[in-house]
């Protein structure tokens, strides 16, 4: 979530936001974000309920509740313009490719062409 926190900027300048959905109980995130000060919004899904929805495998791993991290681009309709489900869950997606794409979501807003 390094990553995420040091190009936060370049969300919010492409009118975006960052949330992060983990499966840890609100009182864990809680303490994270004191430590860290993270600028985005951080959300408990214990039970895992919302990433069923969104079809985000969870597995066991030392029985303790992990997900792969998973990034999903919404659009301001609601529908999903981008995914991409890392295979490891202590990968740390790379933010230059939804970077791109929000800067494609926000040029059709605008009316640009885009070849």
């Amino acid at each position: 979530m390094a990553q995420l926190r040091r190009d936060y900027p370049k969300f919010q300048a492409l009118n975006s936001e960052v949330l992060v959905i983990l499966p840890n109980g609100p009182k864990l995130i809680a303490r994270y974000v004191e430590q860290t000060h993270n600028p985005y919004p951080i959300l408990s899904d214990k039970g895992a309920r919302v990433a069923a929805q969104y079809g985000i495998d969870t597995k066991h791993f030392l029985s303790i509740s992990a997900f792969t991290p998973t990034v999903l681009l919404l659009d301001q309709a609601g529908l999903i313009r981008y995914t991409n489900y890392q295979t490891s869950y202590i990968q740390e997606p790379d933010n230059r490719e939804p970077l791109g794409v929000l800067a494609q979501m926000a040029a059709e807003a605008a009316g640009a062409v885009i070849p």
